[in-house]
């Protein structure tokens, strides 16, 4: 229906996602806008009048992901259906989108995502195409307003503190796509977080890409602390989990005690991306490998079991047999419950794609695959202790029987160690309980990432 005699024009949209729960969030919030212009989500894709795809690219793959499901999604939209691609890929290659795309009725790059909405209404009800591509990377925080339009299990949320990153790690391009670090103001955030509650979210992630560096952009070092711990008082809100966090800006005796006291679970995301001293020096990360080493220890000496995930990278320039066998032992020493690894890519204009010594690419995939192997066993090691354990487990999903892994499970969740669509899930069978309510669950069985358990 196009506007006319005072009548809106209200369509239909679908949001394909991409990328980190940074960019979904951004998602969120574009969809919620569109919302409160009288647009409606809809669930088929083929039903729907707008098409919005919303890219990323911090790395080569990561872009490659991005354009073949440009592509696809292209290939399968009817005329009257308008095609938009937003984020973190429209930022990084700008104009030349557009010849490549010319199926795309829509750019929007990161900082101007916001503007979809205003601009939704003519675009879906206009017969021809409004080719628009704008760059650039905005000094403020990313607009708003209204509520979200949340892509997640309805029980959970992202809330996402700050927005870009200061840190120039030498092979990361988010300072570029992203900008230097904003971090949104407190009030605005308990706001939300109360908002979100109200809406039925129990479980509150907090992130950003750095979230331990939250409140540094004003000279505060300790905000993030003070934010957690208000949080932490909203009705509600029964779960807060804290992920991205550089190991550079954290203050292992503050996170401590935010554990103890029972404001934060005892879950933390905490990226190392490597232990050779060299090696850390040319990514500019900001600490040693004996800095890595008291942290984990004040966390691993705490009285509630603390549940860690982080990442590494493989692959970095110059990266030798013997500073690879050394983050291999730290692996194996620090016994991580959960483990990403990834291979180094040197993206265009980082300071690492210039860097002597690149590592053999089969080379590379090896040493990923031996980290990955130790790791299946680390992680199984990890869980094994808790079969014969009555854990508190979220619900999060209902499982078709023709889906069910074992007979007599129905069901999905998280006990408060794994995290949302990162880690594994634990598998619920006996009585049945609604989604989004943390119930008892005596543990059975465990699996190298998952877990099986019964509801008492």
């Amino acid at each position: 229906m196009k506007e006319a005699d005072g009548i809106k024009f209200v369509g239909s949209f679908h949001f394909f996602n991409l990328g980190c729960s940074k960019n979904l969030v951004d998602a969120e919030r574009v969809a919620g806008s569109l919302e409160q212009r009288g647009w409606r989500h809809e669930e088929d894709p083929a039903l729907a009048d707008l098409l919005v795809i919303t890219t990323c690219a911090f790395i080569s793959i990561a872009e490659e992901e991005s354009v073949g499901e440009i592509i696809r999604v292209a290939s399968g939209k009817e005329d009257w259906q308008k095609l938009v691609v937003l984020g973190c890929m429209v930022t990084r290659e700008g104009e030349k989108l557009g010849d490549l795309f010319p199926e795309v009725d829509l750019f929007l790059p990161v900082d101007e995502m916001m503007r979809l909405p205003e601009m939704a209404d003519s675009l879906a009800a206009s017969g021809d195409r409004a080719r628009e591509c704008i760059g650039g990377v905005s000094g403020e925080c990313l607009s708003h307003p209204g509520g979200r339009c949340l892509f997640t299990v309805p029980h959970l949320a992202y809330l996402k503190i700050a927005e870009g990153c200061s840190n120039h790690c030498s092979y990361c391009t988010i300072p570029g796509i992203r900008g230097e670090l904003r971090s949104e103001q407190p009030d605005e955030m308990l706001s939300e977080a109360r908002a979100l509650a109200k809406a039925g979210v129990k479980e509150l992630v907090l992130i950003a890409q750095d979230t331990s560096a939250y409140g540094y952009d004003s000279g505060s070092v300790d905000d993030l602390y003070r934010l957690a711990k208000e949080i932490g008082s909203v009705e509600g809100i029964e779960w807060i989990r804290l992920m991205y966090l550089h190991p550079a800006h954290l203050d292992a005796h503050r996170i401590a005690d935010l554990i103890s006291s029972g404001t934060i679970l005892p879950y933390l995301d905490i990226p190392v991306q490597h232990v050779s001293d060299r090696i850390l020096k040319d990514m500019g990360r900001g600490y040693q490998r004996k800095d890595l080493e008291d942290l984990f220890g004040v966390l691993r000496n705490l009285e509630h079991r603390v549940v860690l995930r982080t990442t590494v990278m493989a692959g970095f320039p110059g990266e030798t047999e013997d500073e690879f066998n050394e983050l291999l032992d730290f692996v194996e020493e620090q016994k991580f419950d959960h483990l990403g690894v990834f291979a180094f890519s040197p993206e265009r204009g980082t300071p690492a794609s210039r860097m002597q010594g690149t590592v053999d690419s089969d080379r590379v995939l090896g040493r990923i695959d031996e980290i990955s192997t130790v790791q299946m066993d680390i992680s199984h090691d990890r869980l094994i202790p808790l079969v014969g354990t009555t854990q508190r487990v979220i619900v999060d999903e209902y499982i078709d029987d023709d889906e069910s892994p074992l007979p007599g499970v129905w069901g999905t969740g998280r006990y408060y160690g794994q995290a949302h669509d990162v880690d594994g899930v634990t598998f619920l069978s006996g009585r049945k309980s609604d989604r989004g309510k943390i119930i008892k669950v005596r543990i059975t069985e465990a699996e190298a990432f998952d877990l099986f358990g019964e509801v008492e």
